[in-house]
């Protein structure tokens, strides 16, 4: 994987305006919550395997340019809401506003699908927010100045522990890859004491800056020896700062989530069917962008479905879908998610969000019910369905 990044590395090129990752930071407002019992109801199925009836609409964020979202994009644009009997609305929100409106009961949105720090911000600060599904993992990158990256590799352990910890390092705040980053040093013998005199800017030995810009003219000029960054801009900036990678977050923490499908108690239990609707659409819209994988006509039409709804370049989306820029994943992710809190705690990103996410459990805002009934209606559909099943058990496997 990694020969393949470093490769991606030396020839991607990109568009610079617009990159969209996985979403902003804010603190939220305190809310009370509402008590929610999600009531499934029987549903028949046409004769050509989809949906019968009307589940009405959901609202949900289509942040412009964002193609994170791509599996959203991709089952508005080739029908399949409509075909689940779902309307879908986009809107045009992303952080604090969207977790505003979707918690506000007649708030202008159904669901939020970007950065899930601040969805656990807002669960901190009071906001009845659950998980219902997901859209993209991993995505982090950890970079040198091009020619240096082997002096902070560990053939073993991907990264060398000791060579990181003594290196002057550089991020903008809040960088989930220095969190995966921070909390593998954790796991791997560096003591929390050494990692805190290690994010005191006074020692020297980190820098936070204001953009990923910012930190990649760092790594180009030796202000810093490591930095970190979103992939996509590591791709982006490999040339014109000559960097590269040391490692992905990824091959720190497998599958670690970054973007989750987050909604309100009480709106998925007073439209469940509709969430249900929603999740059959995106299951099969990303069935067919895993087709593009290994079907050169469908990975074309992807494309070409996402630059067009997105604006952004097609040799950028090509390479941000399929040249391992980032995992779509629609699964909830239970286990990926405690993984993730704890990482995101440990690294202080939670601290002052109201709750104390240590003995806080997560769990009570997952609620994996829609998704599951999406599989297991999909795989009860289609029995020789290869792709449905794997997903089921993958399901299983994650929650």
């Amino acid at each position: 994987m990694k020969k393949k990044l470093l490769g991606l590395l030396l020839t991607a090129t990109l568009a610079v305006t617009g990159l969209a990752g996985c979403g902003q930071t804010g603190t939220v407002a305190t809310q009370d919550s509402d008590e929610v019992s999600a009531q499934t109801a029987d549903e028949g199925t046409s004769d050509t395997g989809e949906q019968d009836g009307d589940h009405g609409t959901l609202a949900v964020s289509f942040p412009t340019g964002n193609i994170r979202i791509a599996i959203n994009i991709l089952a508005l644009e080739k029908g399949y809401f409509e075909e689940e009997g779902l309307t879908i609305e986009p809107v045009n929100l992303m952080g604090t506003d969207a977790l505003t409106a979707i918690n506000e009961e007649n708030g202008a949105l159904d669901i939020l699908n970007t950065g899930f720090v601040p969805d656990l911000q807002a669960i901190g600060s009071g906001y009845d927010l659950v998980v219902v599904g997901g859209t993209a993992v991993e995505g982090g990158a950890i970079i040198a100045k091009k020619g240096n990256a082997s002096a902070f590799q560990d053939a073993e352990n991907v990264i060398d522990t000791e060579a990181i910890t003594t290196a002057k390092l550089g991020l903008k705040r809040n960088e989930a890859s220095w969190v995966i980053t921070r909390q593998y040093l954790l796991d791997n013998g560096v003591t929390a004491d050494t990692l805190g005199a290690i994010e005191n800017e006074e020692s020297g030995n980190i820098s936070y800056y204001a953009d990923e810009t910012a930190v990649a003219q760092a790594v180009q000029k030796g202000e810093i020896e490591v930095g970190f960054l979103p992939l996509e801009y590591a791709l982006l900036y490999a040339d014109a700062y000559d960097l590269e990678l040391i490692a992905t977050a990824g091959d720190l923490q497998e599958n670690y989530v970054c973007c989750r499908e987050v909604t309100s108690k009480s709106r998925l239990a007073s439209k469940y069917d509709a969430f249900v609707a929603y999740e059959i659409a995106r299951i099969r819209a990303f069935e067919y962008y895993k087709a593009g994988e290994t079907d050169a006509d469908i990975k074309a039409d992807v494309v070409n479905i996402v630059t067009n709804y997105s604006g952004k370049e097609a040799d950028y989306v090509e390479t941000y879908l399929y040249g391992g820029v980032t995992k779509y994943a629609v699964d909830p992710n239970t286990s990926g998610i405690v993984k993730y809190v704890e990482a995101a705690n440990n690294s202080g990103l939670l601290s002052g969000s109201g709750v104390d996410f240590a003995t806080y459990d997560i769990k009570q805002n997952i609620d994996t019910s829609a998704f599951e009934k999406a599989i297991t209606s999909l795989v009860e559909r289609e029995p020789d369905n290869a792709f449905y099943a794997e997903v089921l058990e993958q399901y299983h496997s994650d929650n």
